[in-house]
C-alpha cells in the first residue's frame, strides 16, 4: 500500500510543480510593468478555469467498436457515491463472502452468456473487468482520478487514473487499483492479519490522426489476486437461525489456505476509415490467466474435504490458462443503419497440475451487429454462429415507454464443466451445450416527479450444467423456467429535495429448478435521500439510507479450491433488513463520503448470512473520497 501512496503522491507533486513552473515561465518578461500586472492576474481570485471536467472526456472502446463517437465526462454525481463493494453497487443481487473484495456471485446470472468459451473460473471477474475496462481518454491537459476508501475494521480500496495529452491526437495513462482487506471472522491478531490482497496495473496509449482516419489503441494489464481464506465458520446448519453471532471468537472450518489469481492481458486495437460510412479494426487480445490454490495444513483441514487424488499431505493446485483473441472486421453506417460484420478467431492453451503438456482448443465464429435509429425508434440486434453449431442472437426493440429484447443462445460448456484435475477434484465429462431463452419487456412512464418502470423477465434453460451439492458438475436434461417480475420507480418530492429510489425482483421457478437453480423469491432495494445545496448554495450534499431487503433462501455456497459457488440445499439464508446511512458532500472537484454500515446491528450479537458459512459485514464506520485533479 505504502508503494502505492508514494507513487500517487509523487505524480500529483510533479504535475503541482510543472503547473508552476508553466507559470513562472509565463511571466517571465523583460519587461517589469507587464510583469507586475501579471503578478496581479495570477493572485486574483477571478482567473479563469482553462481546464475542467468539460475539457476531459473520454470514450468506451466498445462503443466506439460500435459506431459511437460521442466523448462523455468522467462522472461527478453525487448520486450512488456511496457505494463501493461490488454487491452495493449490484443492488445486493450478488452473493459475497462478506468482505471488501471477495469473490462474487450473480444470483440471477446462473446461465451463461459469454459467447467466447473461458476457463469458467470467474468469482473475481468484476474486480478485473470493471478496472481495466479500455477507454479512449482526450484529457487536453494532465488529469488525475483519484479515490481513497478507508474502511472500518481493516478495509481499503485505493483507485488511481493517470493519463495526459502527449499532444492533440494521442494520449497515454496508468490505473493503479489496490483492495487491502483484513479477516473480519476470527482474526489471530487486531491488525493486519489479511483476507483479501489485490492490485490491478494497466498502462494505455490511444492515438487518432489528424484527419480522424486511423485510430490506435493499446493497453497492458497486470492483476494479482490473493484470498487468505478460512473456508468460512464452523456451525451445523441444523442449529440455524443463530442467536448470536461472536465474530472475534467463531470457529473457522479452514486454516492457512491461499487462493491466488494471476491475469495478463495485452491489447492492440486498429480502426481505419476507409471512406464515409465504410470502415475496418482489427482487434487483438493476448490473455494469461493462472489459477493456484494452497493449503499445507492437511493434516488440520483434511475434514473439509472429501477426496485427495494427489496428496494427502498438502495441496497444490493449478490451472495455466492462455488465450489469443484475434477479430478482424467491417464496420459503417448506410443513412439511419449502423452495421458491424466480423469474424473471431480464438485459440486456447490450457495446462492442470498434473498435465505432463498442454492442450489446445482453437474455435472460430462470425458476427454481424445492426443498429436502426430513427426518431424515438431504436433497434439493435446481433448474431454470432460458432464452427462447433453454438450460436447466440440477441434482438432490442426500444420505442421510448417500451422496451422489449430477446436473447436465445447454444452454449458450449466452459472449461470447468468439462475438465478438472487437482489434488480434491477431478473430472472429464463431454456436455451437451445449454440451450438459453430470454424474454424481457419494461414500460416506462416518466414525468417531472416520478418515474414508473414495471418489468417482466422469462426466462428457459434446456440442458442447464452446474456444480452440485457434490462439488462436481452436472447437466440436468429438463427444461427450466423462471419469471422474474419487478418494478423500478423514482419519485421526487419538494423541487427534487426529497427523493426515493426503488427496486423490487419477485421470483417463480419451475419444479424442474428444485435444488438446481435457488434464488430468493423477493428482492428489494432502496434509496431514500435529501438532496440540496448548503453553504450559499455553493455545496451539493445528499444524505440518507440505503435499505436492502433479501427473502429467506437457500444460497450458493463456496468451494475455495475451485474458487467457485456451488448449488447446496441445507444451508438456509435467512431473510433480513439491512440498513445503511451515509452522507455524501462535493466541493468543486472533490467528494467525500462518510457510511455507517449494517446500521442496524443494534446488539453486537446480531448478524445474518450473506453466503452459507460466510456472516455479513458487521457494523463499522467508512469514509470515501474522490478528486479530481486538472492541469
Amino acid at each position: 500500500m505504502r508503494k502505492f501512496l508514494f507513487i500517487i503522491s509523487f505524480i500529483i507533486s510533479y504535475n503541482s510543480y510543472s503547473q508552476q513552473i508553466g507559470e513562472q515561465t509565463i511571466d517571465e518578461n523583460p519587461n517589469p510593468r507587464q510583469n507586475n500586472q501579471s503578478q496581479r492576474t495570477i493572485l486574483d481570485d477571478s482567473s479563469k478555469v482553462i481546464y475542467s471536467l468539460k475539457t476531459t472526456k473520454y470514450l468506451l472502446k466498445e462503443k466506439f467498436s460500435d459506431g459511437d463517437s460521442i466523448l462523455v465526462s468522467p462522472d461527478s454525481s453525487l448520486t450512488d457515491f456511496e457505494k463501493v463493494y461490488g454487491d452495493e453497487i449490484n443492488h445486493f443481487t450478488y452473493q459475497s463472502l462478506g468482505n471488501v473484495g471477495t469473490p462474487l456471485y450473480n444470483i440471477f446470472s446462473y446461465y451463461d452468456d459469454n459467447f467466447l468459451l473461458s476457463s469458467g473460473i470467474n468469482s473475481v471477474d468484476n474486480y478485473y473487468f470493471t478496472k481495466s475496462v479500455p477507454k479512449f481518454y482526450n484529457s487536453r491537459s494532465p488529469f488525475i482520478d483519484l479515490s481513497l476508501f478507508f474502511g472500518g475494521n481493516g478495509r481499503s480500496l485505493v483507485d488511481f487514473i493517470f493519463t495526459r495529452n502527449i499532444n492533440k491526437n494521442w494520449n497515454i495513462g496508468l490505473d493503479i487499483h489496490r483492495i487491502s482487506s483484513d479477516k473480519q471472522i476470527s482474526p489471530s491478531k487486531n491488525k493486519g492479519d489479511k483476507n483479501i490482497s489485490s492490485s490491478l496495473f494497466k498502462i494505455f496509449s490511444y492515438h487518432s490522426s489528424k484527419n480522424k482516419r486511423l485510430t490506435f489503441y493499446s493497453d497492458f494489464v497486470t492483476f494479482k489476486y490473493n484470498i487468505f481464506g478460512y473456508g468460512g465458520v464452523s456451525i451445523d446448519p441444523e442449529t440455524l437461525p443463530l442467536e448470536f453471532y461472536t465474530y472475534d471468537d467463531f470457529q473457522t472450518r479452514l486454516s492457512e489456505i491461499e487462493n491466488i489469481e494471476q491475469r495478463n492481458r495485452f491489447n492492440i486495437f486498429l480502426n481505419y476509415k476507409i471512406l464515409n460510412g465504410l470502415e475496418v479494426y482489427n482487434d487483438f487480445n493476448y490473455n494469461n490467466q493462472g489459477l493456484f490454490y494452497s493449503d499445507e495444513n492437511l493434516s488440520l483441514n483434511s475434514g473439509f474435504y472429501d477426496n485427495f487424488f494427489i496428496d494427502n499431505n498438502k495441496t497444490s493446485d493449478s490451472l495455466k490458462f492462455k488465450t489469443l483473441n484475434n477479430r478482424i472486421g467491417l464496420k459503417g453506417s448506410l443513412k439511419s443503419i449502423r452495421y458491424k460484420i466480423y469474424a473471431n478467431f480464438k485459440n486456447i492453451n490450457y495446462r492442470y497440475t498434473t498435465d505432463n503438456e498442454s492442450s489446445v482448443i482453437n474455435r472460430l465464429f462470425v458476427g454481424a451487429n445492426f443498429k436502426y435509429l430513427k426518431n424515438k425508434i431504436k433497434l439493435d440486434g446481433d448474431i454470432k454462429i460458432k464452427s462447433t453449431g453454438d450460436y447466440s442472437l440477441r434482438g432490442n426493440m426500444d420505442v421510448g415507454f417500451l422496451n422489449v429484447s430477446y436473447y436465445s443462445g447454444l452454449y458450449e460448456p466452459n472449461l470447468i464443466f468439462n475438465e478438472y484435475s487437482g489434488n480434491h477434484h477431478n473430472w472429464n465429462n463431454d456436455f451437451n451445450s445449454t440451450f438459453i431463452n430470454v424474454l424481457d419487456s419494461r414500460v416506462s412512464f416518466i414525468n417531472e416527479k416520478i418515474s414508473f418502470s414495471p418489468f417482466f423477465r422469462f426466462i428457459t434453460v434446456n440442458d442447464h450444467i452446474y456444480l452440485s451439492e457434490d462439488k462436481i458438475p452436472v447437466q440436468n436434461g429438463e427444461t427450466i423456467i423462471n419469471n422474474q417480475f419487478g418494478v423500478n420507480f423514482k419519485i421526487s418530492l419538494f423541487n427534487e429535495i426529497i427523493n426515493i429510489d426503488n427496486r423490487y425482483t419477485y421470483n417463480i421457478l419451475s419444479e424442474e429448478a428444485n435444488s438446481i437453480i435457488n434464488v430468493p423469491k423477493h428482492l428489494n432495494y432502496s434509496r431514500i435521500y435529501f438532496a440540496g445545496k448548503w453553504f450559499k448554495n455553493t455545496i451539493p450534499v445528499q444524505f440518507g439510507l440505503n435499505m436492502y431487503y433479501r427473502s429467506k433462501y437457500f444460497g450458493n455456497a463456496y468451494e475455495p479450491s475451485l474458487q467457485s459457488y456451488f448449488a447446496q440445499n441445507s444451508f438456509e439464508l435467512q431473510e433480513y433488513f439491512r440498513y445503511n446511512i451515509f452522507f455524501n458532500m462535493q466541493v468543486k472537484n472533490l467528494r467525500i463520503f462518510l457510511k455507517m454500515t449494517h446500521f442496524n446491528q443494534f446488539d453486537r450479537f446480531e448478524g445474518y448470512f450473506v453466503t452459507p458459512y460466510y456472516p455479513a459485514q458487521k457494523k463499522v464506520l467508512d469514509l470515501g473520497v474522490r478528486w479530481y485533479f486538472f492541469n
